[in-house]
């Protein structure tokens, strides 16, 4: 600095960066020789000051335009250019092209490197830096843990109240499910005893009754017809009862032995007096079938049958036929009183029945002998309380009929047990989903990183899961309890109904846990779980059921095999309980019609019991497979296996350094350490970072960037080599040592920006006060209270980096964070990211922008088919591979012509190997060779003729970074892709193998100058 200020005053230290210096010069002293002259020295003192090389760039647009409204590394319009001064004093220095060959500058030993320091003039924060971390309060393990439990179960509250538009088809629709099935079940009758059938005349509805008198004067005859005419009228009907139910309207006509003769027209009235009747014929005849007509009634004229009988006034129709002939009666009138005819004869009496009545004998036999009865009885009320009833009583079922009776009543449980799996097959399916979507976006892999521990995480995700399906499981007991199915709600049933909904869900969702390992999609692994859950417990269910109706041995057998085997599906274990259930009460049911009635409890093991059983053990079963999962338990053998490495081939020195160094144990003392790391993308990486570095890695997409990320955080097994952080590997004291920001945002759309930080600072046991830091840190202040799900790309962006700033983690890892930024964004960023390695924390970042490693890092390097082509600081690879200077300057007048202008012949004779690129208007760029001419001659070649010239302005610049070209061709082998940096080209020949390492080849050439 003291040989800077003394011959360019008004210069500023920007800042230091391990073992680089940036200084602020003056746009002035372009013009007046004094930057020419500090060149000049620094030329001849490069070993004395121990630099290893230097540059200069020109300010960016950019940069510019950050100078009015926003901090940024310039200050000032009058300060707008930039010189970078390397120090490697462990390392072979790099040679300066101003400096003679023959010269060979080495580093004193006492010389050391500068150590990051902050100058107060830079960067100046819009927000204090709030540090987020204080070990002295930290909580212990135990309530760390708890913590972190219940952390967990917070985002996914939040995001279950915030789509409440999605909890019908999870909580309502399995309820309405099996509400449809009960509903179908009412329409089969239930199977039990039925009642007896009570044999009565009225039965059939109203009645013809007719008497015939043939004994007149006999006592006996006179009482029995007295008996049947007077109270309480024909059977028990009208009988003296206690209940006023009973009492019938009909009943109240007063009985008695008086009749009269219903009214007939006066033609048949004359018709029966004027002709000469005989009881042989006593009325017209009726027509009956001929040849000619059929008939299947006979067709009887007016006044066929004769006069009416006479008629006693009750509700009973009885006609007294004493004095007609019954037989001729009887057919002339048939069709009048179809099935509605009868006669009394003794000797004495004789019924008449109508024998298409199955209950018509059995009935009119009663009536009868209730007039027997009460004949027998004296006159009075004993009659009207005193009478016979018949009753019909079905046959008791065998033994056998029972059981077929069971087995035909259970087969409509079956309906209600496929409803009831069908409508449980949507919820646990329904589990995985956030799973799936945590997965995907790194979401899970970042709480990982925050310090959970894999079991804590899977166990809180099953304690959500199971109080998310305890609530579709109670309505359904509710709703079976409503309707009082007693195969399901009685006394005994009701504990095995409970205990099947419950374990069910204790076994079926660790079952689809091991899905969100594979499914990259939730809504196809949702309809794939759930096609899977419909098809296991349906076709098991229903399957085992057929079998039963067979009463071949053999299938039998065979039946009773696949319910063991059917056991391990939880699917099946649901739905042939309810089946067992329903056949346990029915076949108690039936045996309760035996007079029997033992005690069979659901919970027997040979019942519901082995199913209850089989689900609490699959439920632990499943739940450890799922944890042996996430810890790769079942990585095959050969994965694990040592790899037997081709050679490594030749790579750049620089590269080769860095391996040396890190393979001697010199590097044991940085934060990060990679040795020979290696996968099938990534190809022995060495590489060491200090305390306070920003390391930045670029290549194209494919190069092995992510890969190298994914390894380093533990997302993915390491193939080969090893990493240290800290000296440490064991993954769970890594993850509490590093922030991650992914490659993608790992954010929750329902969300807000202030919860994820809070979530965040919770997970690494943090108060959450440490989210406001982060937010101020950031700048989302505005934006913390809205749903991250409406963030921009850049605002997005900004919270995932603040995750991984949360904890103050001595490594910070960050994936192209400023991927969709605008420029003023992405600067503000910038200026975080710096304000990190100014504490002495280590960030490594990729980019796919060589301005931004320029501005952020102080050694990177470049990746191309997941090995490093060329390592170092940013000003060391422009002096290496960059091609030389542009020097860009702006005429007073436009010339037509550049051989016309006078410029143009006074930088080719000054500069022979000089090559003017570009022209516009008064605009011309030259493009100087490194190796013709040092830094100083060209600024006192422009400093002291601009004006005589007519140069108004003038810049000169290194060649930047972003001058590397990629191509690729194909041949036979695989593919080769040609890296071109500056003047080097690297060709680097992929071959695939199958279960092997890549091979690569490199060859370095240099074009002719």
């Amino acid at each position: 600095m003291s040989v800077c200020l003394r011959h360019v005053p008004g210069v500023r230290l920007v800042e230091e960066l391990g073992r680089e210096a940036v200084i602020n010069l003056p746009q002035s002293s372009a013009k007046d020789s004094s930057l020419a002259v500090f060149l000049t020295e620094l030329d001849q003192k490069l070993l004395e000051l121990g630099i290893s090389s230097y540059g200069l760039s020109d300010s960016t647009l950019e940069e510019v335009r950050d100078t009015d409204g926003y901090s940024g590394y310039i200050s000032d319009h009058n300060t707008l250019t930039s010189i970078y001064l390397s120090i490697h004093p462990s390392i072979q220095p790099f040679i300066h092209p101003s400096i003679h060959p023959s010269i060979q500058p080495s580093i004193h030993p006492s010389i050391q490197p500068i150590q990051p320091t902050i100058h107060p003039s830079i960067h100046p924060s819009n927000h204090p830096s709030i540090h987020p971390f204080n070990p002295s309060i930290q909580p212990t393990i135990h309530r760390l843990e708890i913590g972190h439990f219940l952390s967990l179960l917070q985002p996914k509250v939040r995001r279950h109240l915030n789509i409440s538009p999605c909890a019908p088809p999870q909580i309502v629709l399995p309820a309405v499910f099996v509400l449809v099935a009960l509903l179908f079940s009412l329409i089969v009758p239930p199977f039990g005893k039925y009642p007896a059938l009570q044999l009565q005349p009225w039965m059939y509805g109203e009645q013809f009754t007719f008497l015939s008198n043939d004994a007149p004067g006999n006592p006996s005859m006179e009482n029995l017809l007295e008996a049947l005419l007077d109270r309480p009228g024909f059977g028990t009907k009208c009988m003296d009862k206690s209940d006023e139910d009973g009492k019938n309207p009909e009943c109240e006509i007063d009985h008695g032995t008086f009749m009269m003769r219903p009214h007939v027209s006066y033609a048949t009235w004359q018709l029966l007096k004027r002709d000469n009747w005989t009881r042989e014929q006593p009325s017209p005849e009726c027509q009956c079938s001929t040849q000619d007509v059929r008939r299947m009634l006979p067709d009887c004229p007016e006044g066929a049958g004769g006069l009416p009988p006479p008629q006693r006034l009750t509700g009973d129709i009885l006609q007294n036929l004493t004095t007609h002939n019954i037989s001729d009666y009887l057919v002339k009138t048939y069709s009048k009183i179809l099935k509605k005819s009868v006669n009394l004869s003794l000797c004495c009496a004789q019924v008449w029945y109508n024998n298409k009545g199955w209950h018509s004998m059995v009935s009119f036999v009663n009536v009868l002998n209730n007039a027997l009865l009460r004949a027998s009885l004296p006159p009075g009320p004993q009659r009207s309380i005193h009478g016979i009833t018949a009753y019909n009583h079905p046959l008791n079922l065998t033994k056998e009929q029972l059981t077929e009776m069971a087995m035909m009543t259970t087969s409509v449980d079956v309906l209600v047990s496929i409803c009831v799996i069908f409508a449980m097959s949507f919820v646990p399916a329904s589990f995985v989903l956030f799973l799936i979507e945590e997965r995907v976006s790194k979401a899970k892999h970042l709480q990982f990183v925050s310090g959970v521990q894999p079991v804590l995480y899977w166990l809180a995700n099953f304690t959500w899961d199971m109080l998310n399906y305890t609530v579709p499981a109670t309505m359904v007991v509710f709703i079976f309890m409503a309707f009082q199915q007693k195969s399901y709600v009685s006394d005994t049933n009701l504990p095995a109904l409970v205990l099947l909904l419950l374990l069910y869900g204790w076994s079926i969702t660790p079952l689809m846990y091991p899905a969100s390992f594979i499914f990259s999609v939730p809504s196809t692994a949702y309809v794939f779980l759930t096609s899977i859950n419909l098809f296991i417990g349906i076709n098991g269910s229903i399957a085992t059921f057929v079998l039963e109706l067979f009463v071949d041995q053999h299938l039998n057998e065979v039946n009773r095999i696949l319910k063991k085997v059917f056991l391990i599906f939880p699917h099946f274990c649901l739905g042939r309980g309810l089946i067992d259930m329903a056949k346990n009460q029915a076949m108690a049911d039936a045996f309760q019609r035996l007079g029997t009635c033992p005690r069979l409890d659901p919970l027997e093991w040979d019942f519901v019991g082995k199913n209850l059983f089989a689900m609490a053990a699959e439920g632990v079963i499943f739940f450890v497979f799922t944890i042996l999962l996430q810890y790769k338990f079942f990585m095959p053998w050969w994965w694990w296996a040592e790899v037997e490495l081709p050679p490594l081939g030749p790579e750049d020195e620089d590269v080769s350094r860095e391996r040396e160094r890190v393979k001697s144990g010199r590097a044991h003392s940085d934060i990060l350490t990679m040795i020979d790391l290696s996968k099938p993308a990534v190809d022995r990486l060495c590489l060491g970072i200090p305390r306070g570095e920003c390391f930045g890695l670029l290549g194209v997409n494919g190069a092995g960037k992510t890969s190298t990320f994914r390894m380093l955080t533990g997302d993915t097994a390491i193939t080969f080599g090893e990493a240290f952080l800290n000296q440490h590997r064991e993954m769970e004291r890594v993850h509490q040592l590093m922030g991650y920001c992914p490659q993608f945002d790992s954010i929750s759309d329902l969300l807000t920006g202030r919860e994820h930080l809070e979530l965040y600072a919770r997970l690494r046991g943090l108060v959450d006060k440490v989210a406001e830091w982060g937010i101020r840190k950031l700048g989302l202040v505005q934006y913390s209270e809205r749903e991250a799900g409406g963030y921009s790309g850049g605002n997005k962006r900004k919270l995932s980096t603040a995750i991984s700033l949360i904890g103050s983690p001595p490594v910070i890892f960050l994936d192209e964070p400023t991927t969709g930024m605008d420029p003023k964004a992405k600067r503000f960023l910038w200026n975080c990211i710096l304000s990190v390695t100014k504490e002495g924390r280590a960030v490594v970042l990729t980019s796919h922008s060589m301005e931004e490693c320029e501005a952020l890092c102080s050694r990177m390097a470049i990746m191309v088919n997941g090995r490093f082509q060329c390592l170092g600081s940013v000003q060391h690879l422009k002096n290496r591979f960059g091609d030389g200077y542009t020097v860009v300057l702006r005429l007073a007048e436009s010339k037509p012509h550049a051989e016309q202008c006078p410029v143009d012949s006074y930088m080719r004779s000054r500069f022979p190997h000089i090559r003017l690129t570009e022209r516009h208007q008064s605009v011309l760029q030259y493009q100087i060779p490194s190796h013709a001419c040092c830094l100083a001659q060209v600024f006192h070649a422009l400093a002291d003729d601009h004006e005589e010239l007519g140069i108004a302005d003038f810049s000169v610049s290194q060649t930047t970074l972003d001058q590397v070209r990629h191509e690729g061709r194909r041949d036979k082998a695989g593919f080769v892709y040609r890296h071109i940096i500056g003047t080097a080209v690297f060709e680097d020949a992929l071959f695939i193998r199958p279960k092997a390492m890549v091979y690569r080849k490199m060859t370095e050439v240099f074009y002719p100058t």
